[in-house]
């Protein structure tokens, strides 16, 4: 129920520049990845109508961190320049064909990434 309600301010948030006009329907689909090493991540998906994903609600080590999504050449990619004090820089969570990533930003540059969490996958 918290994370449902997290996932509602933060797109109440985001929608509050659209039009009252156009009805917009928010939903979003929630994954319990396991990566190597056993450790554990939940990823929400929100999308806005008829939309893709615009962003994802990680809930990882006890915290929720918002990433928006990213530019990327495959699969799909959010990032924020926001991330745990302990991790150094900001996040980035890489889904490709199943798999997925969970990266921090190396100082400012958002192309130099350590990895947090490897080969995560849901449902294992």
């Amino acid at each position: 129920m918290k994370n449902k309600v997290l996932l509602l301010a933060i797109a109440a948030a985001l929608l509050g520049s659209a039009s009252a006009a156009a009805p917009t329907y928010i939903s979003y689909r929630t994954f319990h990845y396991t990566c190597d090493g056993g450790k554990k991540i939940s990823v929400s998906y929100v999308n806005f109508g008829k939309d893709g994903p615009l962003f994802a609600v990680l809930n990882w080590n006890g915290q929720h961190y918002g990433l928006a999504q990213a530019i990327s050449a495959s699969g799909a990619r959010y990032a924020s320049l926001y991330g745990p004090t302990t991790a150094g820089g900001g996040l980035e969570w890489w889904e490709h064909q199943g798999q997925a990533d969970l990266n921090t930003f190396v100082g400012s540059d958002t192309r130099n990434t350590r990895p947090l969490l490897t080969n995560c996958k849901p449902g294992r």
